[in-house]
């Protein structure tokens, strides 16, 4: 009769094995589905803020540091200077060679003036020449022909007639050299071109100094290192009296108050949210305290979950879509997890 008593106490305690191994094995996929459920409303992003490299246009030596970790700056403040002694001394000396090239057009321009007026009144002069000696060779030329008919008929000597055709022939030479007074007062006008030419070479010299200049002066500018935001300068990567090269981040400044949060969904949920959309922010870390956002960014581009499922279990790669919610707020901190529902 024990027996029988053992053998039934063994059947039971077999039995019951069995019940609560079989619900311990059902109960994970319930978990599972419940926790799918859930993650259709409910899911965790983590925060981040905007974070700016302070970066060195020019090379040279930090001569000045003005911040330190940990320092808020303002938009503008002066964070460091770069040694600029070399610069300014490239500043006078291109200052220089603009004004040499002003003075060089002011030169160039004042003379030829004086050469285009003093063509001017030359070649009018000339040409006023030039119509007095024609008109003297037409008047010759008609004396000329009535002295010769005149001679002809034995009315006047042979000298009388000698002394007309002689001035006639001065007329004519007097014509040819009021034409060679014209035309050197025109070719006196070439010099003109000249001038012309010294005044585009001084304007192209004063064109390349300026730029240089404005080149230098901007450099001169970046020599002053400035904050490019608010916030707070979380990194200084060099000390005073340190070279720097070109392009080398000196610093890092975080605007802790342009936040936001990147959550990752899964394409199914991905065609219920759209830009705009307000967001629920729950920060379990500060005892549940609850912050608003929008959706700004939904990423086009697919990112695969890092654990590949496996073929024996005939599962797919799990896809997700990167969505930027924007909180601005000051209770979010770069790195924290939390919670994010979409409305």
């Amino acid at each position: 009769m024990q027996d029988i008593k053992k053998v039934t106490r063994v059947i039971g305690l077999l039995i019951l094995t069995a019940t609560l191994t079989g619900c311990a094995s059902y109960f994970p996929i319930g978990v599972a589905i419940a926790n799918q459920q859930q993650s259709a409303t409910d899911f965790t992003g983590n925060a981040e803020a905007q974070e700016v490299s302070v970066n060195t246009k020019i090379p040279g030596r930090v001569v000045k540091l003005n911040v330190q970790e940990g320092q808020l700056v303002r938009a503008g403040d002066i964070v460091a200077q770069i040694d600029d002694s070399d610069l300014k001394a490239k500043e006078e000396a291109a200052q220089a060679a603009v004004k040499v090239a002003q003075g060089d057009i002011i030169k160039a321009t004042a003379a030829m003036s004086a050469t285009n007026s003093a063509t001017t009144a030359a070649i009018t002069k000339a040409q006023v020449g030039v119509e007095k000696a024609k008109t003297d060779a037409e008047l010759a030329l008609k004396t000329y022909q009535r002295m010769l008919d005149l001679h002809k008929a034995k009315v006047i000597s042979d000298q009388d007639m000698d002394g007309v055709e002689n001035k006639y022939k001065l007329s004519l030479v007097g014509v040819e050299a009021a034409e060679a007074d014209l035309g050197m007062a025109q070719a006196a006008r070439a010099q003109l071109d000249v001038y012309a030419a010294d005044i585009q070479r001084a304007q192209a010299s004063q064109a390349a100094a300026e730029g240089q200049l404005k080149e230098i002066e901007n450099n001169l500018a970046e020599a002053q290192i400035k904050a490019p935001c608010d916030g707070t300068v979380t990194s200084l990567n060099v000390k005073e009296g340190e070279m720097v090269s070109q392009g080398l981040p000196l610093m890092s400044v975080t605007n802790y108050l342009d936040n936001w949060v990147n959550v990752k969904v899964s394409e199914s949920v991905l065609t219920d949210l759209k830009l705009e959309q307000e967001a629920a922010i729950l920060i379990s870390s500060q005892e549940d305290k609850k912050l608003s956002g929008k959706i700004i960014d939904i990423s086009r581009k697919p990112e695969f979950a890092t654990t590949r499922a496996t073929n024996d279990r005939g599962e797919k790669d799990i896809v997700s879509y990167n969505v930027k919610v924007q909180v601005n707020s000051p209770d979010l901190r770069p790195g924290m997890e939390v919670s994010v529902k979409f409305n």
